[in-house]
């Protein structure tokens, strides 16, 4: 059996990931960085899947040498990883100027360095077997600029271009890893109060979409070996759209949607 390894699996997208994998017979290497939300994923999805071998690693990813933490407990327990998914991150919405700079530095942290460290410490592992798949989860964000989502959407920015690159690098290499990037638009998860958007009516709007869409559209997405994939085919038209614009259009428009 392959076996996938998923940050923040333990809710949101996340979780509706795991289900996923399991569901097609994939053993499961959850971190999260809470504890009871891991051991209550756990359980939930033995019950939906008890054939399927279920490790949990409770890790705050922002903190120093956290990837390399996971990284350790993967090789002292001996597990193959055929998938990595950076699925972790978090928001901060606002002026820049009122922005708290320790949470955005987090968010940094999290949204660009931890990905950034897992993809390198797995990616190696993976070329030198030549097999294995990164999906990395990005955002519609990292399209434009977004006022208001200022740092946000820069880090998600670098995700999107990280990744892609290294497939780019893989596929010149010859080499059969594949990275695949996803960038939904806005989802209702945990992320919303996270990011103190709580009120918002863009997650109730129609530019939401649910957790399952984007990972049942990632998983095909990552399978399929494609480059990059914006979840629900209607966003994937306007994004082709969009892209198309001025930036100073661009920006007008995402405040009108994030005010």
């Amino acid at each position: 059996m392959k076996t996938v390894l998923i940050t923040g699996g333990s809710s949101g997208i996340g979780l509706e990931l795991s289900k996923l994998f399991a569901k097609d017979n994939y053993n499961l290497v959850i971190v999260s960085k809470f504890e009871e939300e891991l051991e209550a994923a756990q359980t939930y999805l033995h019950e939906l899947f008890p054939h399927i071998n279920i490790e949990t690693f409770q890790q705050d990813l922002t903190e120093n040498n956290a990837t390399q933490n996971v990284h350790r407990f993967i090789h002292d327990n001996n597990i193959d990883v055929d998938v990595l998914v950076n699925n972790a991150g978090f928001g901060s919405y606002g002026y820049i100027n009122d922005a708290d700079i320790e949470k955005e530095s987090d968010m940094i942290r999290l949204n660009v360095l931890c990905v950034y460290q897992m993809t390198r410490l797995f990616l190696k592992d993976m070329v030198k077997k030549d097999k294995g798949k990164i999906l990395n989860i990005s955002s519609i964000t990292a399209f434009q600029p977004s006022p208001y989502f200022a740092t946000y959407a820069s880090t998600k920015a670098f995700v999107k271009n990280f990744s892609q690159a290294i497939n780019y690098e893989l596929k010149s290499q010859k080499s059969k890893v594949r990275v695949t990037v996803a960038c939904p638009t806005s989802v209702k998860t945990q992320f919303q109060q996270a990011a103190n958007m709580g009120g918002m009516k863009l997650f109730d709007s129609w530019m939401a979409v649910s957790p399952e869409t984007v990972a049942k559209d990632a998983y095909v997405a990552l399978h399929s070996n494609k480059d990059l994939v914006v979840p629900k085919k209607f966003f994937q038209y306007l994004n082709e759209f969009t892209k198309r614009l001025p930036t100073s259009l661009l920006m007008k428009i995402s405040d009108h949607q994030l005010k």
